[in-house]
């Protein structure tokens, strides 16, 4: 029997995808009775951070709270969809205007909630992007490394360390695309000339499912989770995977269903798993394959680079 690692890359499409339709598209929600079990729950007084909030998932989960009566300090980089998101929610939706996709400015946004008031009961670390093309940032970074992983973590470690999230929850928002690696180092800022963007992105969502146990600190009541939406019909999907929106475009998710899990986890804060991937109201298995169970490098070694990283622009500013 041929093994994966051995597999042509045509066929490991095919059967990762065939493997995982039934259940990452609308199918699976349906099937199990999610649309029959709609969340009754109050965020009133609630206050609630979102980065990419005005698309795709973000933009779901940025209405459903606001809905439900939360204030959403609602985080997107053009104004016009800022307040075309305004409009839609009302009164719940604070605007803020920031390019997530900086160090610098993802620093400069926990200020600024701190500045507001430096209290959140929910932060969602939403934003995130797969690049076939590798392409530095203005901070010498790789962009989609900075995106989904280094940027979410500036904002995270600044939130955590001033308090402003104690008593509070950390969803992140991976991918199913995760399954494809281990936890690695390698894979989160690649070279120019072997450049994988699935596999970058599969690395940082992984490295995101790790650091969630670490933002886990019983000591200040905070509870970190990491969750998979499941295939959903984005702008992003259409850009990055037109392939998945071509062949499963009709049975793709909504964002309102890809989000409704970060709602449900903020409803109902259960025990947090150790490892788990959320998915669908429940914790599921963060591993599909034996071949990624076994870590490349440890939490800390990924932990240590994003502290430095971060460090860099830090010093880089002192210096200026």
């Amino acid at each position: 029997m041929t093994k994966p690692a051995e597999m042509p890359m045509w066929m490991k499409v095919v059967v990762f995808y065939g493997r995982f339709a039934p259940s990452f598209t609308a199918v699976g929600y349906v099937a199990r009775g999610l649309p029959l079990r709609p969340l009754h729950a109050s965020f009133k007084g609630q206050t609630w951070l979102v980065t990419g909030a005005t698309g795709g998932i973000g933009k779901g989960i940025a209405l459903g709270a606001a809905q439900r009566g939360a204030t959403v300090l609602a985080v997107g980089r053009q104004e016009s969809t800022l307040a075309t998101l305004r409009n839609e929610g009302g009164a719940g939706i604070v605007p803020l205007q920031f390019d997530l996709g900086l160090v610098a400015a993802n620093l400069a946004l926990a200020d600024e909630v701190k500045r507001r008031g430096g209290k959140l009961e929910v932060l969602v670390n939403n934003i995130g992007m797969l690049d076939h093309t590798h392409r530095l940032n203005p901070e010498g970074f790789e962009g989609t490394y900075a995106l989904n992983l280094l940027c979410h973590f500036a904002l995270t470690e600044t939130l955590t360390d001033a308090g402003v999230l104690d008593g509070g929850i950390i969803i992140n928002m991976a991918s199913g695309g995760l399954y494809n690696t281990a936890l690695s180092l390698r894979r989160l800022e690649q070279k120019p000339e072997r450049y994988s963007g699935v596999m970058a992105y599969a690395a940082h969502k992984r490295a995101q499912l790790a650091l969630a146990e670490r933002w886990t600190r019983p000591e200040r009541r905070l509870v970190s989770y990491t969750m998979h939406p499941g295939w959903v019909a984005t702008q992003g999907v259409s850009t990055a995977l037109p392939d998945l929106e071509r062949h499963l475009g009709r049975a793709l998710r909504t964002p309102a269903q890809g989000g409704d899990t970060a709602l449900w986890l903020a409803a109902k804060r259960p025990a947090p798993v150790p490892g788990a991937l959320w998915f669908d109201r429940a914790p599921r298995a963060a591993h599909a394959y034996e071949s990624t169970r076994k870590p490349e490098v440890e939490p800390d070694a990924i932990y240590a680079k994003l502290t430095a990283d971060v460090a860099k622009v830090r010093s880089a500013a002192g210096s200026a």
